[in-house]
């Protein structure tokens, strides 16, 4: 929904009021550091717990107490963010044609936007933890739906920045308060009411503390980049460049129900001692999830200015996004690689290495920001995202298998990725050399989707884990 109606965007509001809209999403980011990993800590205790009638209750006092603390902060980080408004109008924003008084109402009404979605994150952990995905797929979709497409009619009534920012509040509140609900229908059922107790909180506040370190450090190097260049470039250049993160986020979007599936799996396999479940569903999900973001990266990195062609149906934008994009793509794809090691990782308790990795990137990446940015421009940013993220499949991978599902290493390099990521870049490159540039007409789209459909074929036939579960499909609809 984000992808199909951002060029509506842009037309309607213009490329510096998008740049806010870009700035928003920054700060939405960043306040989802200050839950202090209770979020996580709480996925992690429900999955642990979930099979145990004995936890129940403290379960329950778990939810209540981390939740009145996350509406808590999220009141404060709005109230942090309206205070400031006039501020960062006047020191920070390089504004040149929207008016400064515009500006400050669009921060301070971000504020309150951030404070009425944020909670939601909170109850995606949970349900993701009581293992709901089902549930939380489809709040996602519908709010989804509802924040992006929702938004045109009122842009058509009221063609205003302020406008498109109080519709994402509004929908943002119903999410969180929807998602509330339905969290705690998905509880079960305890012996008395849930109340407030500072002991669950504290039995979780170790773990909690690490994911907040690695959230810390994972949020300096995210926005990093971004506000580089809200500081060192114009305000439109944001908006150029939250239009090619808009893309690359996309495989953000599509990694993350898996790691919502297999995050409290993994933990709860680890709570009890089942190596060899976990080692086998540790390959199978590593090769089924390479399949569909080799595929998709692959297809945006080499057909990169005709995506955005297709999309937007300017061909100067295209030719300025398209570096880029192909670069961020390139870095969220090996972002959405380290998802299952990762969740391993969590699973384990194991928050130091992340935490290392992010720091090291983070202490890199401002050196190389402050370079890379005045000079490169929003390619330049790109660039610094892509290494962040190259570092923990190079140095990440060996550390981790020296203590975790020890010589497994080899065979997820090798046997789980490489496959399926040279066999989509062989077929995307040779597509694009008989291809010609792709037109803005059906028949150009007709060749993209075709270009995508062959090299996600191809992907899937090179993994061992899918062409065993597709043969073993097949034979039993001929047996049948």
């Amino acid at each position: 929904m984000a992808v199909m109606f951002l060029p509506l965007y842009i037309r309607i509001l213009g490329i510096e009021a998008f740049g806010l809209v870009g700035l928003m999403l920054s700060f939405q980011s960043i306040s989802q550091l200050f839950d202090f990993g209770i979020g996580g800590a709480t996925n992690r205790e429900l999955s642990r717990r979930i099979h145990d009638p004995a936890l129940v209750d403290g379960m329950r006092d778990l939810v209540r107490s981390s939740e009145i603390v996350i509406w808590l902060l999220a009141v404060a980080v709005g109230i942090i963010i309206w205070a400031c408004s006039g501020l960062m109008a006047d020191h920070w924003l390089h504004i040149s044609h929207m008016g400064r008084g515009e500006a400050v109402r669009a921060i301070a009404i971000m504020g309150v936007t951030i404070a009425l979605l944020w909670p939601s994150a909170f109850y995606n952990n949970c349900l993701s933890g009581l293992e709901r995905q089902p549930a939380l797929n489809v709040i996602n979709a519908v709010f989804a739906t509802l924040r992006y497409a929702g938004v045109i009619p009122v842009l058509w009534a009221v063609p205003s920045l302020a406008a498109f920012l109080w519709w994402y509040a509004l929908v943002g509140a119903l999410q969180s308060l929807a998602t509330a609900i339905v969290v705690w229908r998905a509880l079960p059922r305890g012996r008395r009411p849930a109340r407030w107790s500072s002991a669950q909180l504290h039995d979780s506040s170790r773990f909690a503390g690490g994911l907040f370190l690695i959230g810390a450090l994972a949020m300096g190097l995210t926005q990093l980049d971004r506000l580089s260049i809200a500081s060192l470039r114009p305000l439109a250049e944001l908006g150029y460049y939250t239009l090619a993160l808009s893309v690359a986020a996309g495989l953000g979007r599509m990694v993350q129900p898996m790691f919502n599936a297999i995050y409290p799996r993994f933990s709860r396999l680890v709570a009890r001692g089942e190596v060899a479940t976990l080692r086998e569903l540790y390959h199978l999900s590593s090769q089924y999830l390479v399949v569909v973001v080799a595929a998709v990266a692959v297809v945006l990195i080499v057909f990169a200015h005709d995506v955005l062609f297709l999309w937007t149906g300017d061909s100067a934008l295209a030719t300025k996004v398209a570096l880029p994009m192909a670069i961020l793509v390139a870095g969220s794809a090996l972002n959405g690689l380290m998802n299952i090691p990762y969740a391993l990782q969590l699973a384990d308790g194991w928050t130091r290495l992340a935490a290392g990795i992010n720091a090291v990137s983070l202490l890199l990446g401002i050196p190389f920001c402050l370079w890379a940015v005045p000079r490169f421009g929003i390619s330049g940013a790109a660039c610094m995202w892509l290494l962040a993220n190259l570092a923990p499949v190079v140095v990440g991978i060996p550390l981790m298998h020296r203590r975790l599902l020890r010589g497994e290493m080899a065979n997820w390099y090798l046997r789980d990725i490489l496959p399926s990521v040279l066999a989509a870049s062989a077929v995307a490159l040779t597509l694009r050399l008989l291809l010609p540039p792709l037109p803005r007409t059906i028949l150009g789209a007709a060749w993209l989707a075709f270009a995508s459909l062959i090299t996600l074929a191809v992907s899937a036939l090179a993994s061992k884990a899918v062409r065993a579960a597709g043969t073993a499909w097949l034979r039993g609809r001929l047996a049948s």
